[in-house]
């Protein structure tokens, strides 16, 4: 085989070179065409490289943004992340969709955070993509953003297809080529902050904007000498669905229709904090005083042991009488990493979720805080694995749902919490002289 770098440019640029929300042209959108030899993709090592830039205005009349004006945007989502509301992958052949991952910046913090620690953070995923451990160190990479100057990155794609650790054939006896298509956030939900919206002072005027430019894809391609067949290629899916908590005791039940579910992880935040550009819409909300948690199907607990235990409210380590510890809420966290990592509670290696460190944690730490960006933050998350091994398991005709109980929810706006839900599902690609399909 020879192996060679294929270099991409968006397939619908404009002379500027730019995208934005602001500019008119918030989606763009990469072609791999297909080959009449058998062609491996190493989706693993897929990048988008580019620029991102915040400023005032519009595009084409960029004003700075304000040097020391409190606008923020998300660490554990990163710059280029936090700009993405769906990614969606089709094969060229039939022009068949293969995954669509909607509610794709709300995933990231919780990949980022619940499998990384502060060094890898704040060193090599800050590289690839400007991630960082907290808001402060995001702000100054606002600033350096400021003047058109803009931040390089190089950063992945977290769709469940590009991280399955497989080869895609992309000949036209394979999928006929990708279609990759990124669909931009309105600024509103990107930078944020008390001077966002209005950037009084520091001589800007506006809210504030963001665009990408010089965007670039690459992906390492295997060109095979003999021909490969490939009659199906299995491959992970993230399904997202997103509901609203306003009660004690509240119950999130549906039918995902998925056949294979490794692993379901839910994030939340304050529903009136969305669309709201003095907030961050990346937020991982603490969920208050959780007191129960309970994963069950077709009504029943499934299994048994999914019945967890738990209490966020005071910030000490001191096993008390409303079971608030390490100890207490030991359940929710186990289950809540080894969902992200899809691996048993022993082979996760560092994470940001912890008790007494100043850039993350929970214990303490209230339903809207850091809320502003001005202050610490959490990585909450709640989750479930339902199988390490690939097999998964069938809600394609079954109910599933979650049920929360939590004293602090009582129906107010202050307190309704919006769930995002994150369905890991198995699926295969069938590929055939007649044509293709996904089984899921």
């Amino acid at each position: 085989m020879n192996k060679r770098y294929l270099q991409l440019n968006p397939v619908n640029a404009i002379s500027s070179g730019d995208y934005s929300p602001s500019s008119g042209l918030p989606l763009i959108k990469f072609d791999i065409s297909s080959t009449e030899r058998s062609t491996m993709l190493d989706l693993s090592s897929l990048r988008i490289n580019g620029k991102v830039t915040y400023f005032t205005g519009t595009v084409g009349t960029e004003a700075q943004v304000g040097g020391l004006l409190n606008n923020y945007r998300d660490g554990f989502a990163g710059d280029f992340h936090n700009c993405i509301d769906h990614v969606t992958v089709s094969s060229k052949r039939l022009s068949s969709v293969l995954e669509r991952v909607t509610n794709y910046s709300r995933i990231i913090p919780s990949i980022v955070s619940g499998q990384h620690g502060e060094n890898d953070i704040n060193c090599e995923l800050f590289h690839e993509g400007s991630h960082l451990t907290n808001n402060f160190l995001a702000r100054n990479c606002v600033v350096a953003q400021e003047n058109s100057l803009g931040k390089s990155f190089s950063s992945p794609l977290y769709c469940g297809m590009f991280q399955s650790g497989k080869d895609i054939d992309i000949s036209v006896n394979g999928c006929g080529g990708l279609t990759i298509e990124i669909l931009l956030k309105p600024a509103v939900s990107v930078c944020f902050g008390s001077d966002a919206a209005t950037n009084a002072g520091g001589g800007a005027t506006g809210t504030a904007q963001y665009k990408l430019s010089d965007l670039t894809l690459t992906v390492p391609a295997y060109e095979m000498q003999q021909p490969v067949e490939q009659s199906q290629f299995e491959f992970n899916s993230i399904t997202s669905i997103f509901q609203t908590l306003n009660s004690s005791a509240s119950v999130v039940a549906l039918t995902p229709g998925l056949s294979r579910v490794s692993s379901v992880f839910m994030n939340a935040i304050n529903t009136n904090e969305l669309g709201n550009q003095n907030n961050n819409s990346c937020r991982l909300s603490n969920l208050g005083q959780l007191q129960e948690l309970r994963f069950t199907k077709n009504g029943l607990l499934y299994p048994n042991q999914y019945r967890l235990f738990n209490d966020e409210v005071s910030n000490n380590l001191i096993v008390g009488a409303n079971r608030t510890s390490v100890q207490g809420r030991a359940m929710v966290d186990d289950n809540y990493f080894e969902a992200i990592s899809t691996n048993p509670i022993g082979r996760f290696g560092r994470t940001m979720l912890s008790y007494n460190t100043f850039s993350s944690g929970i214990t303490g730490r209230g339903q809207t805080q850091n809320a502003a960006g001005n202050d610490k933050g959490t990585c909450s998350g709640q989750g479930i694995l339902y199988d390490a091994y690939g097999a998964g398991e069938n809600f394609s005709q079954t109910v599933w749902s979650c049920e929360f109980d939590n004293s602090t929810l009582d129906g107010t706006v202050a307190t309704t919490l919006g769930l995002y839900i994150f369905f890991l599902n198995k699926q295969v690609l069938m590929m055939s002289p007649q044509g293709i399909s996904v089984q899921r």
